[in-house]
């Protein structure tokens, strides 16, 4: 099978699908959040860094690893879905696992890092602007990739049936 002929057999996820899958990873990550956060109570400044870095790392292991080793998050897996390489279909690398999860979740690590006055309500507005962005591209195109798929050569897509 071309590489061409591959990427067409791709059916692309209903961003619908998408967002529930993400709300799903989402809670799996707020509960181990909440499990690390009574265990590690430093409310100082030095304490919230700490945890904004051990949750990025925690984030970025739960989706580097599902992407790259199942082909898909647990909530993906849920809802049937798979993030693989765009051109032919193939299992993510790490490089693409790391581009894909720095577009998608770059903007909130660091808005997390800058918890201090003003600089928190600006950081939220901007990671939810650049959210809306990230959905209305992928809603728009006609593969459903979003900005952050597109830097990363990847393609959420519907599982094949086996």
């Amino acid at each position: 099978m071309s590489v061409q002929a591959a990427s067409v057999a791709l059916a692309p996820a209903a961003i619908g699908a998408r967002v529930v899958a993400f709300i799903v990873d989402a809670i799996v990550l707020l509960l181990i959040q909440l499990l690390l956060g009574s265990i590690v109570g430093d409310l100082t400044v030095v304490g919230s860094i700490a945890r904004a870095v051990i949750y990025a790392a925690i984030g970025f292991v739960y989706f580097g690893y599902s992407w790259t080793a199942w082909r898909a998050s647990p909530g993906q897996r849920i809802l049937g879905l798979v993030t693989v390489n765009a051109d032919d279909g193939s299992t993510l690398n790490w490089n693409q696992a790391t581009v894909r999860w720095a577009w998608l979740f770059g903007p909130s690590v660091l808005s997390s890092l800058l918890q201090f006055g003003a600089l928190a309500a600006i950081g939220g507005i901007v990671v939810f602007g650049y959210g809306i962005y990230l959905l209305y591209t992928a809603a728009t195109d006609p593969r459903k990739q979003g900005f952050h798929d597109k830097q990363a050569g990847t393609i959420v897509a519907v599982k094949a049936a086996a």
